[in-house]
């Protein structure tokens, strides 16, 4: 048992220092948790990633107080993997926040260097300029997609993909030559193999991305909504079978199509 008397903080500060303690307090080889003390940078990654959707999820809800726990668990779990990174002797956590506050500093140099009034276009164009020139950080010649990350969500890999061959000039000229394409792998899907049927719909949805991306929509918004859409209305149909005392798995076809048209007007967007 550690003893530990916990006071509440009244500044960041002091409740950075009090998550910490008690991440280390977690992790102690004597006393602390067992799950704690077994968890690796790789399970906590998967920890971090669920509790970020649970801050979007209330953050959708318009949910503050269920954003400011969620915000909670992100520091946890930001914690727990400094922790297990200076018990390796990679590095301390003050190590890679003084790594963080001279990178932006340094990339900053209109707030922090001198009172230029730039647009956001310009201050892009000077933070590249720096990672290059200043950093040394230079692109990958052999691949022009070497700086959009390889483990992010597919759908937005997809996204920024498409949007970096478009600054290039690999680019549709309307809205309805993207659309085209979206027929036309539509179509080749349709015709696909089995062996081949994967690839296809995968273009369908490389396509599909590229609409979005056109026509300056973000598709996990456009997939959130649709997602949002479907379960309002579905559900409506789950209530209006039960209100007749009617299975789903037991609805025709006529059925499933007039539940289905009454939950489209009660939730039309």
């Amino acid at each position: 048992m550690i003893n530990y008397d916990y006071k509440d903080a009244d500044n960041a500060n002091d409740g950075m220092k009090n998550l910490y303690q008690i991440v280390t307090y977690l992790r102690d080889p004597k006393d602390g948790c067992p799950w704690d003390k077994e968890q690796t940078t790789k399970d906590i990654i998967r920890d971090l990633q669920g509790e970020a959707y649970e801050y979007i999820d209330a953050q959708s809800d318009n949910d503050i107080n269920h954003q400011k726990e969620e915000l909670g668990d992100i520091f946890m779990s930001l914690f727990l993997l400094a922790r297990i990174h200076e018990e390796n002797g990679d590095f301390k956590l003050s190590d890679c926040l003084n790594e963080a506050c001279q990178k932006y500093i340094r990339r900053h140099p209109h707030v922090f260097s001198n009172s230029e009034d730039l647009t956001t276009d310009q201050v892009l164009t000077n933070w590249e300029d720096i990672k290059k020139n200043v950093e040394g950080r230079k692109d990958d010649e052999n691949d022009f997609f070497a700086k959009v990350e390889r483990n992010m969500p597919e759908l937005e890999r997809c996204y920024k993909i498409s949007k970096k061959a478009a600054k290039v000039g690999f680019e549709w000229q309307t809205l309805k030559n993207v659309g085209d394409k979206v027929r036309e792998e539509i179509t080749e899907a349709e015709n696909a193999t089995p062996e081949n049927l994967e690839a296809e719909l995968g273009d369908v949805l490389f396509a599909a991305v590229n609409m979005c991306r056109f026509s300056k929509v973000l598709p996990q918004d456009a997939l959130q909504h649709a997602n949002h859409k479907f379960i309002n209305r579905f559900n409506i149909v789950v209530k209006l079978a039960k209100e007749q005392n009617l299975e789903l798995k037991d609805l025709s076809d006529k059925q499933w199509d007039n539940f289905w048209n009454i939950a489209k007007s009660k939730y039309p967007n």
